[in-house]
């Protein structure tokens, strides 16, 4: 056999287990970034003892509530119920259960919370997924969006066990409000650096605020996660600082003696006068401002019943390039790109369980100094929502399904599917074998001929 052929199958032989190598390398490096849950029962599976999921407790607050203010004119809260959530539709975002806490008619704050042991001085990341309704009418009736859910995650460094407790550090809080008969689940995190061996974490619900009493008052949590965002600090003592420099003997001269030296009247030193000087502003330049919509209607405007979506990505582009991006909150915050001059136009990029209602892109922009523009833009929940790219909607008006009330049959799961660094390294071993196998027989056949 040409020599020239072996050389090249041992040289391809050598590439397909050097990428294989590679293949596997990557992968392992990325699982890397894979962290350990250390709560217990997570995604609030049975069984529960007093509505609540083991391995979870209990709390709530009780403030001003009797004599209760008239007409829920003022903040007030008193004893909801816990529940787990029994329904197999979008009320249960992780396993078979769901922490379900509500009320009627009467406001509430209450918190499911967990004791955790931990490494003094580590820092942690708590964080849950939440959705929530309040409204006067039966499911799947509107959620109410002017009811303030506030859902947040906190966590007390010290490992206290009071909700009340002034230790404790608390994450953004929010208004994930049900989405036409759809649960818009929305994550809450916060992270706290742990002061000894035990700290505490609370998923918590506050809706007593003045005139937010509704005949349905619910919120869901599921999907709970602590993890450890970073280890202690190491405490390097600082270098010791340089001797003082050693002192340099110097030669003194003797003054000589004093004379007398005639007074001399002061003179008047003219005071400068200030040249005022003229410098002129700098251009403001021009504004462009873009949010996204739950164009629930499909009809790509944005009605006055139609509320916001969260996880549209939204670019700015001149010149067919990408200048700025931004994320939408699902608030009506809208993503701006600030002190631009020229021609622009912006465009939206959707999660895949998102379906455009209006145009991808905008039409072109003239930003100049002062000139401020708005884009919207519409989408609408598809009938694919598997994976992890999902988008949020917090809407003018949304709706629910609690404990035992009818619920939705629509389930949510997660996409998961083979690793394709796993796949393409597999690809490439047995390739290899493959080919040493044919070069290895090829060599005995040279080998019997001679």
């Amino acid at each position: 056999m040409n020599r020239y052929i072996r050389g090249f199958l041992l040289a391809l032989v050598m590439i397909s287990l050097l990428f294989a190598l590679e293949a596997g390398k990557a992968e392992a490096v990325e699982n890397l970034h894979l962290q350990t849950n250390l709560l217990q029962n997570p995604s609030f599976e049975e069984p529960y003892s007093s509505g609540v999921a083991q391995g979870w407790g209990r709390q709530h607050e009780d403030y001003n509530s009797n004599p209760k203010p008239a007409n829920c004119s003022d903040y007030y809260t008193v004893l909801p119920t816990w529940s787990p959530e029994l329904a197999t539709g979008s009320l249960i975002l992780d396993g078979g259960r769901s922490q379900h806490i509500g009320n009627q008619f009467d406001t509430w704050r209450a918190v499911v919370m967990q004791d955790v042991t931990v490494s003094p001085g580590s820092t942690y990341r708590f964080s849950f997924w939440s959705t929530g309704r309040a409204s006067n009418e039966q499911y799947p009736a509107p959620s109410d969006g002017a009811v303030n859910l506030g859902a947040r995650a906190g966590i007390d460094p010290n490992g206290g066990g009071s909700m009340l407790s002034g230790n404790i550090v608390w994450g953004p809080s929010g208004s994930p409000h049900m989405s036409g008969g759809t649960a818009n689940w929305q994550q809450f995190s916060v992270e706290a650096t742990a002061a000894g061996g035990k700290i505490t974490v609370f998923a918590e619900a506050n809706n007593g605020g003045a005139n937010n009493c509704r005949a349905h008052l619910d919120i869901w949590f599921d999907k709970a996660e602590l993890v450890e965002a970073g280890p202690p600090p190491t405490n390097t003592p600082p270098p010791p600082p340089p001797p003082p420099p050693a002192p340099v003997v110097t030669n003194t001269p003797v003054p000589p003696p004093p004379t007398s030296t005639p007074d001399v009247p002061p003179t008047a030193t003219p005071v400068p006068t200030d040249i005022p000087t003229n410098t002129p502003e700098p251009p403001t330049g021009g504004e462009i401002c873009a949010n996204a919509f739950a164009d629930a209607n499909q009809n790509g405007v944005h009605d006055p019943d139609e509320g916001w979506m969260a996880g549209v990505t939204l670019s700015l582009i001149q010149n067919e390039q990408v200048i700025e991006t931004g994320v939408s909150t699902g608030t009506e915050t809208a993503v701006c790109f600030l002190n631009l001059s020229g021609i622009y136009t912006v465009a939206q990029t959707v999660p895949r369980n998102l379906e455009l209602t209006n145009a991808p892109v905008s039409n072109p922009i003239e930003a100049i100094d002062g000139s401020s523009h708005y884009v919207p833009f519409g989408s609408w929940f598809s009938s694919d929502t598997g994976g992890e790219d999902v988008a949020e909607v917090t809407p003018e008006d949304s709706g629910e399904g609690q404990g035992s009330s009818d619920k939705e049959d629509s389930s949510s799961g997660e996409d998961n599917g083979l690793n394709p660094l796993a796949i393409v390294g597999l690809g490439a071993i047995i390739l290899a074998i493959i080919l040493l196998a044919a070069l290895i027989v090829i060599l005995l056949r040279q080998q019997n001929a001679q």
